[in-house]
């Protein structure tokens, strides 16, 4: 069969088209599979950080209005209630009522503002009311307060669950003393 050219591919050159082909295509999946990791991370701690801002600016300037939280505040002080955690402080605008911050002391809790008159609200989750109800709740698995010379230290760790892995971000918030 001379001058007869071979036309097609041989059985070896279309195995190693498929081999190559399986390749690239479970490269492309682990790469896009790990792309999908970081966003879902990324999108994890921008709720955080939401999270955060919110639980400041509650703790700061106050649940109750603007000027009943810890910027606003004198005579505070930290103390123990059964397993709570206590910050307990006193408002200038609220005209002498205390109100109190505290924490049940429990692992995976949420820290809890409370009002002269004993209203009290979950400030880490305040963010839920945004439109994120349907999402895991952000909650604190570590508080720690004190007081040293006009200087109110709050210490919190913001805790979220998503996708099965717990995503955490370490919060520390200073706050001088309104003189008397």
């Amino acid at each position: 069969m001379k001058g007869r050219t071979s036309r097609g591919f041989t059985l070896v050159e279309m195995m190693m088209a498929i081999v190559i082909s399986v390749a690239v295509f479970a490269a492309m999946g682990t790469l896009l599979n790990r792309c999908f990791s970081l966003w879902l991370d990324a999108q994890a701690q921008w709720k955080l950080a939401q999270h955060a801002r919110v639980t400041r600016l509650q703790i700061l300037n106050g649940g109750f209005g603007v000027g009943t939280g810890l910027l606003s505040s004198t005579n505070v002080s930290v103390r123990m209630n059964g397993s709570w955690k206590l910050v307990e402080f006193q408002p200038v605008t609220k005209g002498g009522a205390y109100c109190m911050l505290g924490w049940p002391g429990d692992s995976m809790q949420n820290i809890w503002l409370f009002g002269g008159d004993g209203e009290g609200s979950a400030v880490a989750q305040t963010v839920s009311s945004w439109g994120y109800s349907d999402q895991p709740s952000v909650l604190v698995n570590h508080f720690d307060a004190t007081v040293s010379n006009q200087v109110v230290t709050l210490s919190y760790t913001l805790n979220f669950l998503s996708m099965g892995r717990t995503n955490t971000l370490p919060q520390v918030i200073e706050a001088r003393l309104v003189n008397e």
